[in-house]
């Protein structure tokens, strides 16, 4: 077993696990019922660390995270077709009208 990824978010976290997974890499989140008792059981176990099962799948599991989450390339805004409005490429449907992409 190897720690992959650490970050305070716990939504960030369990997204970073759910990449692997879809990758077919085993993981597991270390410190998610102990955040909130913090101070008693030492720093060290105060952040959120994703650790996989396998040391082979480590480079692989590296790469996936860099590229899917330390990377990710910003999505071009878009215009909608129907009233013309500048849509967050995030959007999937324009936020004045509803029409989708």
């Amino acid at each position: 077993m190897q720690k992959i990824y650490t970050d305070e978010n716990v939504v960030v976290l369990h997204s970073a696990k759910n990449i692997l997974a879809l990758n077919r890499i085993e993981s597991f989140v270390k410190n998610e019922h102990t955040i909130p008792n913090g101070a008693r059981h030492g720093i060290q176990n105060m952040f959120l660390e994703l650790w996989i099962i396998n040391d082979q799948d480590f480079a692989k599991a590296s790469s996936i995270i860099e590229e899917q989450l330390t990377k990710a390339a910003p999505i071009e805004s878009w215009v909608c077709s129907k009233c013309a409005e500048e849509n967050d490429g995030s959007f999937d449907f324009c936020w004045k009208c509803q029409t989708e992409t």
